[in-house]
């Protein structure tokens, strides 16, 4: 099979677990390779894409200098194989005219190369498993199930540290009930039961008892299963409520996603088990920008200066 040269297009987060992911684009063509990595080798990648200095070589650059002293040169670094869900990747030196092939991580393999300014190739039987298309206008995969927000970079300060952590403290919430997936119910028992924030304020001063709702939000989750369950990942309707947040920030004027935003998502999305128990309480959009309206107008409330929503991508 052939080997296509791709372009690192961006480095980005996953919303459902916070794991680095190295986005890989096809030099000629539409075609995108998302590839999973650790945060150690994301930060090693991001620190040259980026242009960043450091006092002391990094890991990295440890071996791109061995490999200048040993006398060899790097020719180019190929993803080679996906098995299993691992990506396996090799590269390729050469040392007076010999070809020689070493065996390694992807994440490893990207980082050596960007360091020297060789090409990056993918085989096409891997392109043809994992690759996406993605559209120009909306940032979302072409025919997957998967979000552009589930891969949006934090790097871009779209979510609050306070965001972060309700995201987070949904999977756990999940995983405590013995769930493989995360759906709206979780959000918002996270909401209610994490530490105080403006949305779980909203929610008090608009009459939900914080103590009691966790037992009444589990009980929905439990009678109304179907809703929203799927195998495992992030179900439908916790896509499009994170979507449907980011839109509130934007549309309220907030540089990062707040959990107020987070709250209006939920709202919003028509048919999930958050937005059914919501709406059954009396709990809408217009009763929230009402108590919103007062939280930021309450004396020391101070709402954070908006980052700017993009960086520019190597």
């Amino acid at each position: 099979m052939a080997e296509i040269e791709m372009v690192i297009d961006s480095i980005r987060v996953s919303l459902m677990n916070y794991q680095r992911v190295v986005i890989l684009k096809e030099k000629e063509g539409e075609r995108y390779l998302p590839c999973w990595i650790g945060p150690a080798e994301a930060d090693s990648i991001a620190v040259k894409m980026e242009g960043v200095r450091v006092p002391r070589p990094l890991t990295h650059d440890f071996v791109c200098s061995a490999i200048d002293r040993l006398g060899a040169t790097v020719e180019s670094a190929i993803v080679s194989e996906l098995k299993k869900d691992t990506f396996y990747a090799k590269l390729l030196l050469n040392k007076e005219g010999k070809e020689i092939e070493i065996d390694c991580r992807p994440s490893d393999a990207l980082a050596v190369a960007i360091r020297v300014g060789a090409p990056i190739f993918a085989n096409e039987k891997v392109l043809e498993k994992a690759a996406i298309l993605l559209d120009r206008e909306t940032g979302k995969p072409i025919g997957t199930g998967v979000t552009a927000a589930e891969i949006e970079s934090n790097k871009y300060g779209i979510f609050s540290e306070s965001a972060q952590d309700i995201l987070s403290l949904a999977e756990k919430e999940a995983k405590r009930l013995n769930h493989d997936f995360v759906g709206t119910g979780h959000l918002l028992l996270a909401l209610v039961k994490g530490i105080p924030t403006t949305a779980s304020e909203v929610l008090k001063n608009l009459g939900i008892e914080l103590t009691k709702m966790p037992v009444e939000i589990e009980i929905d989750i439990s009678q109304h299963l179907s809703i929203e369950s799927v195998k495992t990942g992030l179900t439908s309707a916790i896509k499009e409520t994170i979507e449907l947040s980011i839109a509130e920030a934007k549309r309220l004027g907030a540089g990062q996603v707040q959990t107020e935003h987070i709250l209006l998502g939920l709202i919003r999305q028509k048919d999930g088990i958050a937005s059914n128990l919501l709406k059954n309480r009396g709990i809408d959009v217009e009763s929230v920008y009402i108590e919103l309206i007062r939280s930021y107008n309450q004396p020391g409330y101070r709402q954070q200066e908006p980052p700017e929503w993009k960086i520019k991508q190597s």
